[in-house]
């Protein structure tokens, strides 16, 4: 039975991010065809998709009934739309990434078979957190109550009122959705699925941190990638290390904020103040940067500050400011977040 079952996980966490994505990255001339880029890119449009979605239908205190089916509908249109619009394109990004695979360093070979040996630990076996007290156990009782932030994780009785501290980040709502879209249990979905794809995310955002600090050297990059596969997995000296939060506890959404969202908000931030940013760059910016709200309350913050330090670098130093007018706009989903928590706590 859960064999039937992969072509619904492939489909919502490998097919589905990349053709949303590509509607973003065909507005970027360079790295036009990167699978990566455009998978990187489409997690990034559908976790700000699902908080722009879900946090009116919470506030609202509408079922997740309405949220799921309105959400997967619009996802699959967006695919549908891409599809169509970039299906040319397809066989071309599939041909280059053939291409790069056949020329690919000892180096690269030997990071991929470390990440894979991560990965497996996940496949195999199971790690479990504290915090899935709070994480999975919010998932279980939204898909069990068909509410959303109405009910006690710790408890499971009626809350007076929801959270201020986390409604404005309603990741856990979120594993609900991918349990219910892959029909299989939400504490199967956070520790066995939702790594494997997260760890992979996880190290496609350093592979393009590596082949642009790099200047795309191959071999330097893929010994970059085996340097930190090392460093992650003996980090479990604290519970607090990047290490720990990437490999232990994935599928919570400050974890996934540490390992995927800010570097990957650091690797744009980089490419558009250091290279002649097109539509599409600024556009995944901006998701990237709603995306760190859904996750977790600090990504609120954390993700501005991080962009608002790369920009007084590369954007105020030399007096681009053209390209800082639109990095503020960037924090726009911060910004309302941020004024939207004052108001609420």
């Amino acid at each position: 039975m859960t064999i039937l079952k992969v072509p619904l996980i492939m489909f919502w966490f490998v097919i589905a991010p990349y053709f949303v994505g590509r509607l973003l990255t065909e507005k970027i001339n360079r790295d036009k065809n990167s699978s990566l880029l455009a998978i990187l890119s489409g997690y990034m449009g559908m976790l700000v998709l699902f908080e722009i979605m879900g946090l009116p239908m919470i506030f609202a205190r509408l079922s997740f009934g309405l949220l799921k089916y309105s959400y997967s509908m619009v996802i699959m249109t967006l695919v549908v739309v891409s599809v169509f619009r970039n299906h040319k394109g397809l066989f071309a990004g599939i041909k280059g990434e053939i291409k790069q695979g056949k020329n690919m360093s000892w180096t690269g070979i030997l990071a991929l078979i470390l990440i894979a040996v991560q990965l497996s630990f996940y496949v195999l076996g199971m790690a479990t957190d504290l915090d899935d007290a709070l994480y999975v156990a919010t998932a279980v009782s939204t898909i069990e109550t068909d509410t959303m932030m109405q009910y006690s994780s710790y408890s499971g009785k009626l809350l007076p009122a929801i959270s201020s501290r986390y409604i404005l980040s309603p990741f856990p709502i979120m594993l609900a959705f991918f349990a219910w879209a892959v029909q299989i249990h939400p504490t199967i979905v956070a520790h066995t699925i939702m790594p494997v794809f997260f760890v992979s995310l996880a190290y496609g955002v350093y592979a393009l941190l590596g082949q642009k600090l790099l200047k795309k050297d191959i071999k330097a990059t893929g010994m970059f990638l085996c340097f930190l596969s090392l460093i992650h997995m003996f980090s479990y000296y604290s519970v607090y290390t990047q290490g720990t939060f990437m490999l232990i506890r994935i599928w919570q959404g400050k974890a996934f904020l540490a390992a995927v969202i800010l570097p990957f908000v650091f690797y744009l931030g980089r490419r558009v103040f250091e290279e002649e940013a097109m539509l599409g760059d600024w556009l995944t910016l901006l998701c990237a940067m709603g995306a760190a709200c859904l996750v977790s309350s600090m990504g609120i913050m954390l993700a501005p500050i991080m962009l608002g330090v790369i920009t007084i670098l590369l954007g105020i130093a030399k007096k681009q400011w053209r390209k800082t007018s639109y990095a503020i706009l960037c924090c726009f989903p911060n910004i309302v977040c941020g004024i939207v928590y004052l108001f609420i706590r």
